[in-house]
């Protein structure tokens, strides 16, 4: 049997992670830990060898991750240890989210908390019993001696603790309920979450501030439907602090991670896709629910960004950029006054240097984060002067050393961005934008499908990896819904569908909801249902809302009974953790009604403007010729049978049930907005 290798050789050689697809794992592929992935591979040698596995789980653009592996994994005594004792297991969470939501969910059972990059020792047989997330040398080399010592010594207690908290996450499902939620009770639990509101800051209240999009979304449509004054007022508090603070890039476009205290000032630098995805429609959304332009401004100025910075060769959309730039965090991004009178001069300089509210003494690390805060009262001069100096710093920026950027196409992802980009479209009428979202929609279709035909979770370089998991069906068939209502492709359409049917087909669960994973991977602690959102809705929720959509552009009533069973499903849920739901609440909002369907026929100049303008979430809506529907959209949507008009004219319908026909804009408002306030 030869002998193991050394620290220096695995160093030297590289580990079982070389030649993987993730780029976060060939980050790690010439460690001295001797890493292996996630596979048949290692799963079988821990068995065989009787050994407890570490299991390490990450992602690259993750800032933590990067000093764990420089402090730990790069250092010999950690490594030695490790591959004596340990079967060292690396997973990308972006890759892998099954794996990383069941031991997410673990660590949080076990400590209370969680996060990344995630440490958690199982046993062989895949159930963990002990976890945490960053762990500094010595402390981490202490956990893995106490917790080999525990594997080896005390055996029996090691299975009876993993035991339970396998018991705890496997008893985490949806709690059956025949109490269907009504709209009043979606206002109540709506309203009750503002009692978490940071009323000083804005965003809900804690130490750290984490945009979640899709509880503002509920609250912007919250809104729109009862035209509370105090959701009003939270939104804009919110969605102000958001877009001012530091937690935008105010010279480069786009947002970070979350904010690392409560005033927005200081973020994180994480720049990830599927936040700024979600916060382009989430501002594109309230500009038209508040009557606010500046919201509009955001939004498609997030949208430049993605399509600026994040497009990949493919033409699909990359995962994320790092939040270091050099071995240091966020030093891309930060400026001090003297910085900024050097690429603009003293004059320029000086106004610019306040206007991003520069200081000295600095807001971070003697260095400042810009923020904008307090401009929805900015002036006129200071709007052109920004107009004028934000290229300019820009491009000194530009020369600075830049974060990495991970390409990765998340198929997920990717379909909040095309979502997102339709928005824009609609909102803006810029033509770039629809562009972008149709080039990557191609895009993500050509490259991610497996050769068994089914989607695959990412693709890295054009190579798909692992099978796609809910999440990806359901944001994927939102997005091309989205594209669909946009360009009148019935192909769109056609395969928004059919990712709806396949993930109700691979997905379903007996009892009315779907499952995180297909069961085609092995499910190391059960297949999960998986009710909460977190930064994305859940996948059951953006399924429910597909479904909503398709059913009635199709007309077909067992996909909105299959939306209506899971509602019903989690309605119990629902009342419990309220907009730690906000994904399903919302879409027990629409489905509540009225949820119109809209024909818009012919030439209709006024009428698809009063309908861009207003961007009703409660509505889909279909483009049609002069002459009438292509065949294709005709046997799609059988209510376009028989809509033309020379002149342009609009049909709303609700179930079959259409309000009179009409060409005048303001009747066609007047409709739209029959059964909601905003």
């Amino acid at each position: 049997m030869l002998a193991p290798r050394t620290p220096e050789e695995i160093r030297r050689d590289g580990n079982h992670l070389l030649g993987s697809g993730s780029a976060y794992l060939v980050l790690h592929a010439h460690n001295p830990v001797d890493w292996y992935p996630w596979g048949p591979e290692a799963l079988a040698m821990a068995v065989n060898l009787d050994r407890p596995i570490f299991l390490s789980i990450g992602y690259v653009s993750c800032h933590w991750c990067h000093v764990m592996e420089k402090e730990v994994f790069e250092q010999d005594d950690v490594a030695a240890y490790l591959n004596e004792h340990f079967m060292s297991i690396k997973v990308d969470r972006e890759e892998r989210p099954d794996l990383d939501a069941v031991y997410m969910d673990a660590v949080q059972a076990m400590t209370g908390s969680g996060g990344w990059p995630m440490t958690v020792f199982l046993t062989p047989s895949l159930r963990p019993f002990f976890g945490g997330t960053y762990f500094p040398h010595d402390h981490f080399l202490d956990a893995a001696r106490a917790g080999a010592a525990q594997f080896r010594e005390g055996r029996s207690a090691v299975e009876s603790r993993s035991a339970d908290v396998y018991a705890r996450i496997a008893a985490a499902l949806p709690t059956d309920s025949t109490a269907e939620l009504n709209q009043a009770d979606v206002r109540s639990l709506a309203r009750r979450s503002l009692a978490q509101v940071d009323q000083k800051f804005g965003g809900l209240r804690g130490r750290t501030k984490f945009p979640t999009p899709i509880k503002w979304k509920l609250l912007v449509d919250v809104y729109r439907k009862w035209g509370d004054p105090d959701v009003a007022q939270a939104l804009i508090k919110t969605l102000d602090a958001m877009s001012q603070g530091g937690l935008r890039d105010h010279v480069g476009g786009g947002f970070f991670r979350y904010s690392t205290e409560p005033t927005w000032t200081v973020p994180h630098f994480e720049k990830m896709l599927y936040d700024n995805a979600q916060l382009a429609a989430l501002y594109l959304e309230a500009a038209a629910a508040l009557n606010e332009p500046r919201y509009r401004s955001v939004g498609l100025d997030t949208l430049d960004f993605i399509l600026q910075e994040m497009t990949t060769p493919q033409q699909t959309f990359g995962a994320s950029f790092d939040a270091d730039a050099g071995a240091k965090e966020g030093s891309t991004y930060l400026w001090t006054p003297a910085e900024v009178r050097a690429a603009l001069g003293e004059r320029e300089g000086s106004d610019v240097a306040a206007l991003l509210g520069l200081t000295d003494a600095g807001n971070f690390e003697g260095s400042n984060v810009p923020t904008r805060m307090g401009t929805q009262r900015a002036t006129a001069e200071d709007a052109q002067l920004w107009e004028h100096s934000r290229p300019k710093l820009r491009e000194v920026r530009r020369k600075r050393v830049q974060p990495m950027f991970d390409a990765k196409t998340v198929t997920g992802w990717n379909g909040l961005a095309i979502a997102a980009l339709a928005l824009g479209f609609r909102a803006s009428g810029e033509r770039r934008f629809l562009d972008g979202a149709e080039r990557a929609a191609d895009a993500v279709w050509r490259l991610n499908f497996l050769a068994t035909g089914e989607l695959a979770r990412a693709s890295d370089n054009g190579k798909p990896g692992s099978g796609a998991v809910l999440d990806d069906y359901a944001f994927l068939s939102e997005g091309l819904i989205q594209l669909f209502q946009c360009t009148g492709n019935a192909l769109y359409l056609q395969h928004a569908l059919w990712l709806a049917e396949r993930a109700m087909q691979q997905f379903g669960d007996a009892k009315g909801a779907w499952f995180l994973t297909s069961g085609s991977e092995q499910e190391p602690l059960g297949r999960r249902v998986e009710l909460y959102d977190g930064v994305e809705p859940s996948g059951n929720a953006a399924m429910i809302s597909a479904l909503e959509q398709l059913a009635i552009l199709t007309g077909r009533d067992d996909l909105r009974r299959a939306a209506d069973l899971a509602l019903l499903r989690f309605s119990g849920d629902l009342q419990q953790k309220g907009i730690d739901m906000a994904g399903s609440l919302d879409a027990a909002l629409m489905a509540g009604g009225p949820f119109y369907e809209v024909v818009i026929a012919g030439d209709a100049t006024t009428l698809v403007e009063t309908w861009n303008n207003l961007l009703p979430s409660w509505a889909v809506g279909v483009r049609v010729g002069r002459d009438g529907p292509s065949r294709e959209t005709e046997k799609l949507v059988p209510s376009t049978q028989e809509k033309r008009s020379d002149s342009g004219r609009a049909w709303i319908c609700e179930r079959g049930s259409c309000k009179p026909p009409t060409s005048d804009r303001n009747r066609f408002r007047e409709q739209l907005l029959a059964g909601w306030a905003r």
